[in-house]
């Protein structure tokens, strides 16, 4: 799984990969809309789901050519924002971002809990971590 954003949705992006991978155990890889297309856009394809972040600000307009380039591989992608598939409300993009983790959030917790996972209890991870 391949996650993306622009701006302050670039924040949004990787958390939900790491939501994913903590309680899913599904490798997802997390990069700027302008880094996809640098190289890791060869890894998409219809077999492989791609979650984007796009908000109605300049991050959001910098994703319109990510989305093309991901429509002409016929890639797999669930949009999150005002106008997405997993739609929030439009808001001013520097507070989106506490918005439109809760889709995500909640489809990290469908997924896992489709897969037999216990999303509050990750294996191998602690609820505090010991700095040395």
């Amino acid at each position: 799984m391949v996650t993306t954003g622009r701006g302050y949705a670039y924040a949004t992006a990787r958390e939900a990969a790491l939501k994913l991978m903590e309680t899913s155990y599904l490798p997802a890889l997390a990069f700027s809309g302008a880094d996809l297309l640098h190289g890791p856009l060869a890894m998409t394809d219809p077999d492989v789901p791609v979650l984007a972040v796009v908000g109605s600000g300049p991050g959001g307009q910098a994703m319109r050519d990510v989305l093309e380039r991901l429509g002409e591989r016929r890639a797999d992608v669930l949009t999150v924002g005002a106008a997405g598939e997993l739609a929030v409300p439009d808001v001013d993009e520097r507070i989106a971002p506490l918005l439109d983790i809760l889709p995500l959030q909640r489809l990290a917790l469908a997924v896992a809990r489709a897969r037999g996972e216990d999303p509050d209890a990750p294996r191998g991870l602690k609820k505090v971590t010991a700095t040395l």
